[in-house]
């Protein structure tokens, strides 16, 4: 608006102090004159007027609309406070634009469209191009305002400890999300301010998958190279902690990329090793309901009128001087020596338990649905290329000889083995008669020429 008011900034403007009696509403004849030759030459700074009201008129409504109050669980995994990340301290400072400002801008902008209705002839040409203009204007805000609503877009503006306004914009589904995360074609200028787009670090729980039934001989490293080789956005691989024994194990893994986060849901498979196991998604346990204002459970920083303290040691945040944490842990709920969130505090099992029963109670009644992962079982197909039958052909036997050998088998075996031994035995008995034969013919052999030598000497 500023840039509006100041074109042509060198074109016989009033002073400062001609611009303070239009203000208190003594338009002098010499100021009208000159607003309305200004006018005729450059209608656009009418526009920029027109648009400036359009603006300030609705900010009022829309105050109500920025400040609603937050209803659900703040991420635990992300930076909450000076001593370890970014948070809100103070009375939840909300700047808004200062009033008199814009009190003061509206009535200059009242008094400039007066000027306008009294010299509507000096710029009648001007004029209806001009409102053209606002005619379409109207019209295409109108369209995006049914285009983008606050159910769909839902964003808050808030300040931090250190006086820097930022701008919180969030949706409320993952493609959008990895649209804004993923994308780099952020503008680096608003009215001519110049502002950083900060993304977030962390990776939703709407985006993490888990492997399901994993061998336990496997070892993590190994589990995580096989993850990652499938799926290459894969992060922060870690296995999942049961209070009772199993025999296989769970991973846990975030999927940055959109595609393959959608891609692995697809499939519902994954190889790991020489096992084909299934992907679902990530389904959180119930989130403990605490405030990042004093660091208590059971109530949200919206509805916390307590000053701000440190997540660590509790101490009171002052927007005026930079906090030191002593690093000293102290628990809000127990005043013990640990974090205020820490699992090992009494206070927290307790209402983790109550926290259950509430939950298990809510679902017997039907006023809570729980949503358990569904195991994917493949669908068996017959194929006859599987499982071919067997020709009546014996493709297995090997010839030699040009003699075809019969199919070895057990039993084939076992039965050559006998007949082996039993000829062995025949062939042993034949020649044991064998030799007993020649021995009983060398015996007559020998009588019978013992005979004759005893016939040559009688002669």
């Amino acid at each position: 608006m500023a840039q509006a008011i100041n074109i042509g900034s060198n074109i016989n403007h009033p002073s400062g102090n001609e611009y303070e009696i239009c203000e208190e509403g003594s338009v002098p004849n010499v100021q009208v004159e000159l607003i309305s030759k200004f006018l005729s030459k450059c209608p656009e700074a009418a526009l920029s007027v027109h648009k400036y009201l359009q603006k300030t008129y609705s900010k009022s409504n829309q105050q109500q609309q920025f400040v609603q109050p937050v209803n659900s669980t703040p991420k635990r995994d992300r930076p909450l406070d000076e001593s370890g990340g970014l948070i809100n301290n103070g009375k939840e400072r909300r700047k808004y634009p200062r009033r008199g400002t814009d009190n003061n801008a509206q009535k200059h902008s009242h008094n400039v469209q007066q000027e306008i209705s009294q010299h509507p002839q000096q710029s009648s040409s001007a004029m209806s191009s001009n409102e053209r203009q606002h005619q379409e204007i109207n019209q295409a805000a109108t369209t995006n305002r049914k285009r983008i609503s606050f159910n769909q877009l839902k964003h808050a503006i808030y300040i931090s400890w250190l006086v820097r306004e930022k701008l919180k914009l969030g949706v409320n589904n993952k493609e959008d999300y990895a649209t804004l995360v993923g994308t780099d074609n952020w503008p680096t200028k608003i009215n001519d301010i110049d502002i950083v787009v900060v993304k977030p670090k962390y990776v939703p729980d709407s985006f993490a998958l888990v492997v399901l039934y994993v061998p336990r001989e496997l070892d993590e490293d190994f589990v995580s190279n096989e993850i990652q080789r499938t799926i290459a956005s894969a992060d922060r691989i870690k296995r999942i902690h049961y209070s009772y024994q199993r025999s296989t194990d769970d991973y846990r893994f975030d999927v940055k990329d959109y595609s393959e986060y959608n891609a692995a849901l697809q499939l519902g498979r994954i190889a790991i090793g020489h096992s084909w196991l299934s992907i679902t998604k990530f389904y959180p346990g119930n989130r403990l309901t605490y405030c990042t204002r004093c660091w208590r459970i059971s109530h949200l920083r919206n509805t916390c009128n307590a000053e701000s303290k440190c997540r660590i040691c509790l101490e009171n945040l002052n927007s005026d001087i930079p906090h030191t944490c002593r690093n000293e842990p102290k628990c809000a709920q127990c005043d013990g020596k640990h974090h205020s969130l820490d699992s090992q505090c009494q206070v927290l099992k307790e209402y983790k338990d109550q926290l259950t029963e509430d939950v298990e109670v809510a679902i017997q009644k039907g006023l809570l649905q729980r949503f358990s992962p569904q195991e994917k079982s493949p669908l068996f197909e017959h194929r006859e290329q599987d499982f071919p039958p067997l020709t009546a052909s014996d493709n297995h036997s090997n010839k030699k000889w040009n003699t075809a050998l019969p199919r070895t088998t057990i039993e084939s075996n076992n039965l050559r083995a006998s007949y082996t031994d039993k000829t062995i035995e025949s062939i042993n008995d034949n020649l044991a008669t064998l030799i007993d034969s020649n021995k009983r013919l060398e015996n007559k052999v020998d009588l019978v020429s013992s005979n004759m030598k005893t016939v040559i000497l009688d002669i």
